[in-house]
This record gives C-alpha cells, sequence and structure tokens, in this order.
C-alpha cells in the first residue's frame, strides 16, 4: 500500500460522502499518478458520532470500489484518540491526516506527496494556514498558545502548524510506539524529531455543518498540551514561591525595623487584605498546576485504553 488517508468524523453527516467523491476524483484524476487510487486506503474513523455519520461510512464502504477501512468508537474519546486509532490501522508508506469538512482540500495531499518524494531528507509535511479566517479574538489566542507552549515546551513546536499531515512510514511507527494516554499530537509530532517540511495552504470555507472548536476546548486543549510537554509551570511555581517568601522576610524587617526606630504604625488592614488575597491567588495556581500534573499521572496508571472499537470495517 503506497498512501494511507486518515479521515477524523465527528457529526459529518453531511460532509463525509463529499469527501469522498472529491478524495476519489482528486487521487484518480492526476495523469501521472494513474495508480495511485489503486493503492490508496481510506481510514475513516468515527468518533462517536450522534447524527447520521456512521450510516454515511456504511454506505461508502458498501459500494466503494476502492480501499476503505470504517473504525466506529463505542463513545466519542476525541479526536486524538480518533489520529490514534487511524494511525495504527494505517499500512501505508506515506500516511496523511485530513479533516472531513472539505476546509482542507485533498488536492494539497498531492503535494505534499510530491515534496516527500521530491526530497529524501525530509520524513513528513506539515501544513499551515497562510492566512486565518477566524475572529481576531480566537487568533490572537491561537497565537499566543502557540508562543507560551513553545517558550515551555522541551522541543521546539512549529507556530500554527496543523494536524493536516503527510508522515512516512518510519514518523508513523515512531508515533504509535507512545505508550501514553494523554496525547497531544502537535507535541508529539514535534517530539517524535524527523525533518518536517513546513507548506502553506489555504483553508476552505465550511459548506456543511459546524466546527467541533470553541473557546473552552481549545482553552483545555492547550493546558493540556503544556502539561503533557513541559515541568516548566512546576519550576516556575516553584521559582515564585521562594520569590515571595524572601520578600515576605524583607517587609517583615523592614516593618519591625520602622517600628523598634521610627515607632511608625504597621500597615493597616486594606494592605493586610490585598497580601493576603495576592498570597492566597498565587497558592491556589500553584496548587492547580500541580493538580493538572497528578490528574495526567493518574489517567496515565489507570492504563486504560485511549479509545475503545466498537466497529471495524475493512476491505
Amino acid at each position: 500500500m503506497k498512501l494511507s488517508v486518515i479521515v477524523p468524523c465527528y457529526n459529518e453527516e453531511g460532509n463525509v460522502q463529499r469527501f469522498y467523491e472529491e478524495t476519489v476524483r482528486v487521487l484518480g484524476g492526476d495523469p501521472s499518478r494513474a495508480d495511485l487510487l489503486g493503492e490508496t486506503e481510506l481510514i475513516f474513523v468515527n468518533d462517536g458520532s450522534r447524527d447520521g455519520t456512521l450510516q454515511g461510512l456504511h454506505e461508502i464502504y458498501e459500494t466503494s470500489p476502492y480501499a476503505v477501512r470504517v473504525l466506529s468508537f463505542s463513545r466519542n474519546f476525541g479526536k486524538e484518540a480518533a489520529l490514534l486509532a487511524g494511525l495504527r490501522a494505517s499500512q501505508g508508506d506515506f500516511t496523511a491526516i485530513i479533516d472531513a469538512d472539505l476546509q482542507q482540500r485533498p488536492e494539497y495531499i498531492l503535494q505534499m506527496l510530491d515534496i516527500l518524494e521530491e526530497h529524501p531528507e525530509y520524513d513528513a509535511v506539515a501544513c499551515y494556514q497562510e492566512q486565518r479566517k477566524e475572529g481576531a479574538f480566537m487568533s490572537f489566542v491561537k497565537s499566543c498558545f502557540y508562543k507560551v507552549i513553545d517558550s515551555l515546551s522541551d522541543v521546539p513546536i512549529a507556530q500554527a502548524a496543523s494536524d493536516f499531515r503527510l508522515l512516512r512510514r518510519c514518523v508513523v511507527d515512531a508515533i504509535v510506539s507512545l505508550p501514553e494516554k494523554c496525547r497531544f499530537s502537535k507535541g508529539i509530532f514535534a517530539w517524535v524529531g524527523f525533518e518536517t517540511y513546513l507548506m502553506p495552504y489555504k483553508v476552505e470555507e465550511r459548506t456543511v455543518g459546524e466546527s467541533k472548536w470553541n473557546f473552552w476546548k481549545l482553552l483545555r486543549y492547550a493546558f493540556s498540551g503544556i502539561m503533557s510537554f513541559s515541568d516548566k509551570p512546576l519550576i516556575i511555581s516553584s521559582v515564585l514561591g521562594i520569590v515571595l517568601f524572601a520578600i515576605s522576610i524583607l517587609l517583615m524587617l523592614v516593618v519591625v525595623i520602622k517600628t523598634l526606630i521610627w515607632g511608625d504604625p504597621v500597615a493597616g488592614f486594606p494592605t493586610l487584605c490585598s497580601l493576603l488575597l495576592l498570597l492566597s491567588g498565587i497558592q491556589l495556581l500553584s496548587v492547580g498546576v500541580l493538580g493538572q500534573y497528578l490528574a495526567k499521572n493518574y489517567t496515565e496508571t489507570k492504563d486504560r485504553p485511549v479509545y475503545i472499537l466498537k466497529e471495524d470495517l475493512k476491505k
């Protein structure tokens, strides 16, 4: 098998058939790659969809003359689990990851394939948006997230690089070999190494359905990524505690000296209240950071599977 195409699906009943038709048209319509479609497997991962997505995938599986595989979860486990399931199932020399909503056009898969075939020094191609189409606020939030995680992470994470990628077999094998349960794919792509080519692409307008991401989901995803690939928040909390302790000692000495020498009264209630609120807030923040790391460790030690397959259809 030359090419595997992984398609995570969650409530995409209006898109899966359109995606399938467009992908078949693109992969089978290039005269220079007349045999590509016959050497391609399409792996759809149904992530516990609550609409007619699974029925649509069944129709594609039953009617398609090409290699189609449908993995269906017992419930919604999240996109990270869907990506892992697809990577584990892939058999191609090259593996593409693409969304089902056609905002990421399948034509880019051919461009990425050309890059890897013409440049053996690269092991992966990662697409990034030339121009973001979100609102100014979401663009600002995402930009801040990438700057923060890149500064905190032990490995460089390319800013704005998406999950829309093409990977050689060696990269896929490295990714699926990682046993961790709390997965953050963007960090994993960077952690396993390998030479990656960054390719710009244009995001198309979504014509059917709506985005599954909102501000709070992105915020939770951001915290998960930071905790998974850096211990610097713990170090920052420790350093902050030491600094505040030193400052408190100095302030105590200043207050005692002023009282003994000049008889100045101790600062009143407003100052004391402000200091207590500041220190309590910092303590709660530090405990919260520590709790996030403990929660990650708790999840890992339970050793539950990342996902549970309810159905596996394969041609």
